[in-house]
């Protein structure tokens, strides 16, 4: 089984590796994982790697990719090996791309829609863009809790399917790319190794939009006042180096 990640960033490389990893021992599937950084522009060599592994995939993820060479040569390539392919499942990309979803009976016009006016919101004026990313954060982090009253049966089972791979997807904790890429497997390949499997997934791991991070906490803190608790020591400003990140 091989699972082909396209996305602009490096960052997810290594919870995919450690989920394909845990699943294989696990599960024992003899599961690949191949990931590219689409960035920037990929030479005809690396474009070579690139189609060779989506001619061998079973599930081909595409996420924040939004527009260049890469975007027109990919869409391409989704479009010659559709038979291929048991899913595609894009996240958070130009609508062209957007369009290529595939995940059963999914509409993905009304996906391409929402995606491309969030998108068009956040560029609005500062306090408004503030204000909707607030209230877009709280409606990801409700949405586990509400789609287990949605029944996966029907027009509606693909639909929440998407949403959930969405919703792992965007806290990319180890064990949550780890549920994103079984929860594809189990719902979109066909072998019977999946089917004998008796998977639970858990909902998404929520961890909050704004935090502080020590290496050695055991969690992450919401509030200075919280990390100073926990850091016992008074911070001198003098000797204490903080990183503000993204």
């Amino acid at each position: 089984m091989k699972i082909t990640v396209l996305y602009v960033g490096s960052s997810l490389l290594a919870p995919l590796k450690n989920a394909e990893r845990e699943i294989n021992r696990v599960h024992q599937l003899d599961l690949r994982v191949s990931a590219y950084n689409f960035g920037s522009p990929l030479s005809d060599c690396e474009w070579s790697d690139v189609e060779h592994d989506l001619e061998s995939s079973n599930i081909v993820f595409v996420i924040h990719v939004m527009d260049g060479e890469n975007a027109a040569r990919l869409i391409t390539a989704l479009e010659r090996l559709k038979p291929i392919h048991d899913a595609v499942i894009v996240i958070n990309c130009m609508p062209e791309l957007m369009r290529r979803t595939r995940m059963g009976k999914l509409n993905v016009g009304s996906f391409a829609s929402w995606m491309e006016r969030y998108a068009k919101r956040d560029k609005s004026k500062e306090p408004q863009k503030a204000a909707h990313r607030h209230h877009y954060l709280k409606l990801i982090g409700r949405l586990p809790r509400i789609l287990k009253f949605v029944p996966t049966t029907g027009a509606l089972t693909d639909a929440k399917h998407y949403l959930y791979l969405f919703c792992y997807f965007l806290q990319p904790t180890p064990a949550n790319i780890q549920a994103m890429l079984l929860y594809a497997l189990k719902h979109y390949v066909h072998d019977k190794r999946l089917k004998r499997l008796k998977l639970r997934f858990a909902e998404p791991e929520n961890l909050p939009a704004v935090a502080i991070y020590h290496p050695e906490a055991p969690a992450l803190f919401q509030s200075f006042d919280e990390y100073q608790k926990w850091h016992k020591d008074k911070l001198d400003p003098e000797s204490t180096i903080g990183l503000l990140l993204m």
